[in-house]
């Protein structure tokens, strides 16, 4: 486990925003540096306090004490001040501890009043070390002070004096046990509460992004189906208006007739918008198979423009699951609309067939070809709709032009079928 200056970096005296600290991270930063402070002014107390006390008399022994001073407050500054990286490996705390431990024993030995400096040691085991290292170390110290009370010799130790420093050892390290692990438990539950908080925070933004995603996708669905219903209608009667106008001049009562079935196509993509707006998606056959949709599509588009329209539709395609069945109706729609408005085409062919693996649409027309930017062009969402919707399905949608060929554009979706999605024929 990390100790608590596991958290800090000291390299730069910066603490980052880590859930794992005990405290805030500004009064962190203060509460470690009050230390650092702590302990150089107790290094240079013993410094300044040894050389005024032996002020009349300096001799080898203040100049011995005093370097050994000077090198572990120069290691101290290194190791754990001006650290370039932290938690420091193992090795590093042992030269300082292990040094300062000898140190400790030459100063003590020369001058009495260095007795008192193993204690600065022992609270840095526990501020510094994690609670292994500590322990071995702060046991190590009360061994070695317990041999120095007794001139280094075991069978002068006081049993009541030993006694007495072990149960103030165990208590010692039962309260530094106590309180790290109990700031250890208050650092996981702050942990543990920001990931929840991050995580709520998290949950939000995916809420907004899902809501965003709705509303694009459901301007998207609005625009298909605007297209799919309105768009297909006016541009089929302004075929028509243009028809009546050369058609009664020579066939007035034909041209009645085509204006009832103006009225009945506009009541029906009236209907179709209602629905669009009311939210509803319907596949606009009405009760119509897709085999006899089709073929009256054909048929109204081929009197309407003049064209040959060749129809050969699988009449198993009204065996394949209603949602494909929409889709194919919708490219065939805006497939057949595309050929009649722009194509200046004399002659298209339809063909559907239906196989154990797939479905498969063909609109072809020997027309004009289709421009480079079909699918990229503003303000068209004919042909980038359908395909949309052929890979909702989980289809692929094809198109090739080739301008003036035999059949200069063809226009193919091709959509899986599973077996047991088909209904029974």
């Amino acid at each position: 486990m990390k100790s608590l200056r596991a958290r800090f970096i000291p390299a730069n005296g910066i603490v980052h925003d880590d859930p794992d600290l005990p405290l805030p991270a500004h009064i962190f930063v203060t509460y470690v540096w009050f230390w650092h402070i702590v302990t150089i002014l107790i290094y240079l107390a013993y410094a300044v306090g040894t050389i005024w006390q032996q002020r009349a008399a300096l001799d080898w022994r203040v100049a011995v004490v005093t370097a050994l001073l000077a090198a572990q407050m120069g290691v101290y500054l290194r190791l754990y001040v001006f650290a370039r990286r932290w938690p420091l490996p193992l090795w590093q705390h042992a030269i300082y501890f292990g040094g300062g431990l000898v140190a400790w024993l030459i100063q003590s030995h020369l001058f009495e009043h260095f007795f008192g400096l193993i204690f600065m040691m022992v609270g840095q085991s526990f501020g510094l070390l994690t609670p292994l290292p500590a322990i071995v170390t702060v046991v190590t110290i009360l061994l070695l002070t317990m041999l120095q009370s007794a001139d280094w010799r075991i069978q002068n130790l006081d049993p009541g004096l030993a006694a007495a420093n072990g149960g103030i050892g165990l208590l010692t390290i039962g309260t530094y046990l106590l309180l790290y692990y109990t700031m250890r438990t208050s650092s996981e539950r702050g942990r543990l509460i920001a990931e929840l908080e991050a995580a709520r925070r998290e949950l939000e933004r995916s809420r907004d992004q899902a809501i965003e995603l709705a509303k694009l996708r459901e301007r998207e669905r609005i625009a298909r189906d605007m297209h799919d219903y309105l768009g297909h209608t006016l541009a089929a009667l302004s075929v028509q208006l243009e028809a009546m106008q050369r058609l009664y001049r020579v066939d007035p009562q034909r041209a009645d007739a085509q204006i009832d079935a103006m009225k009945t196509q506009v009541r029906e993509s009236m209907a179709a918008l209602r629905r669009t707006i009311a939210g509803l998606r319907t596949p606009g056959l009405g009760d119509r198979s897709l085999h006899q949709a089709l073929l009256e599509h054909c048929v109204a588009v081929s009197q309407r423009s003049g064209m040959n329209v060749n129809c050969h539709i699988d009449p198993a395609i009204d065996c394949i699951p209603p949602v494909l069945a929409e889709t194919l109706w919708m490219v065939a729609q805006e497939a057949l609309t595309n050929v009649e408005k722009h194509a200046h085409a004399t002659s298209t062919e339809v063909a559907a067939t239906v196989s154990p693996q797939e479905v498969r649409l063909c609109i072809r027309d020997n027309g004009v070809g289709l421009p480079a930017d079909a699918f990229e062009r503003p303000g068209h969402y004919g042909l980038r709709g359908i395909r949309e919707r052929v890979e909702g399905v989980g289809g692929i949608l094809s198109v090739t032009s080739h301008g003036h060929h035999s059949w200069a554009t063809t226009i193919e979706a091709a959509l899986p079928l599973i077996a047991q999605e088909r209904k029974a024929c």
